[in-house]
């Protein structure tokens, strides 16, 4: 894992509000998912976009049991005419776009660049800010808990979105462990299947086990991904809620790991990876982090340099202009000194 990097290429985000404060209470009897990731308001940059709805409330396992869902008796067919339509992959800018575009930028300093440049990665790489029930994708991944029956924060928005099929597909699963990965169907998502994972409570005085596990989520989704046949993933932020995991680290891990997948035997067998993110803090942990792993074109890099290259050309032949006015501080001109 690289040091910290500086300067960062999301420094230039003006306006990136604080992250919001963890929740500590739930109304749900399960254990709280972690990954759950509070909506700030956007930025005039950035598009609107919708909260993911929160978990609906139920007294008890019991209560829940007692809801009947007309799609528990459908046929799978049946339920794939009912999904909703979702955003398409194809809609979203890949990073390669991003650079295009100058929306990503890369780093300055070659040091701070863990791995070279490679095109078609470039174009299987997407960061998108939004809400991941609404993606049309082969998979969507959940930051789930142990008992995989739904909590708060994203894990409360997918089964809400999902239907209470999703609940009672996953009390067959027998829960998961730490790192863990599970499959399930999309149910009434667009998305045709959604994997649960289960993140590692961070711990500073344990911070390889929690890398460790962190990186199994990662790598078992995308393992059980190819080996169902799913070749489009989203993820969203794992163990970066109430479980703790700061930002950065986090996401050195997912490009880290998502980077080496794709560059492995099986990699061909993935064509998108999207890393979806909500909050302004998240977007730019991944501005920050993703040009280090997945860095531009040197092509894309001199464009990007050449204008400011200009400016700074064209400042020289301003002030060595002659006849040319000096300046002082405020821009007002004064006199030419005297022979």
């Amino acid at each position: 894992m690289s040091n910290k990097r500086s300067p960062s290429p999301a420094a230039a985000q003006d306006g990136a509000p604080p992250a919001s404060k963890p929740k500590t209470d739930h109304d749900d009897a399960t254990a709280p998912a972690d990954g759950d990731m509070d909506p700030l308001p956007t930025t005039s940059a950035h598009p609107q976009v919708h909260a993911p709805a929160a978990a609906p409330e139920r007294a008890s396992e019991e209560a829940a049991e007692l809801t009947v869902s007309a799609e528990g008796d459908d046929e799978p067919q049946q339920i794939a005419e009912r999904r909703r339509e979702g955003i398409k992959v194809d809609s979203l800018k890949t990073i390669r776009e991003m650079y295009e575009d100058g929306a990503l930028q890369g780093y300055d300093d070659k040091d701070d660049v863990v791995y070279d440049y490679d095109a078609t990665l470039n174009d299987k790489v997407v960061i998108w800010r939004g809400d991941i029930t609404t993606l049309e994708v082969d998979c969507i991944v959940n930051a789930a808990n142990k008992s995989l029956l739904g909590g708060g924060g994203v894990d409360g928005a997918i089964h809400s979105a999902a239907g209470l099929g999703l609940l009672r597909e996953c009390r067959t699963l027998n829960g998961a462990n730490t790192g863990e990965t599970k499959l399930t169907g999309g149910h009434r998502l667009p998305a045709k299947h959604i994997a649960h994972t289960v993140g590692p409570i961070y711990s500073r005085g344990k911070r390889d086990e929690s890398e460790r596990l962190l990186r199994s989520c990662y790598s078992s989704t995308l393992e059980l991904c190819v080996e169902n046949g799913l070749r489009t993933v989203a993820f969203s932020g794992i163990s970066t809620g109430i479980y703790g995991y700061p930002l950065d680290p986090a996401a050195e891990v997912a490009c880290d790991e998502v980077r080496k997948f794709l560059t492995g035997e099986k990699g061909g067998e993935i064509d998108k990876v999207i890393f979806c993110v909500f909050r302004q803090v998240d977007v730019n942990s991944y501005l920050d982090n993703v040009p280090a792993y997945f860095p531009p074109s040197p092509a894309a890099e001199a464009d990007a340099a050449q204008p400011a290259e200009s400016d700074k050309s064209a400042h020289k032949t301003e002030a060595a202009a002659p006849g040319g006015a000096d300046k002082d501080e405020a821009g007002q001109e004064e006199p030419a000194a005297a022979a």
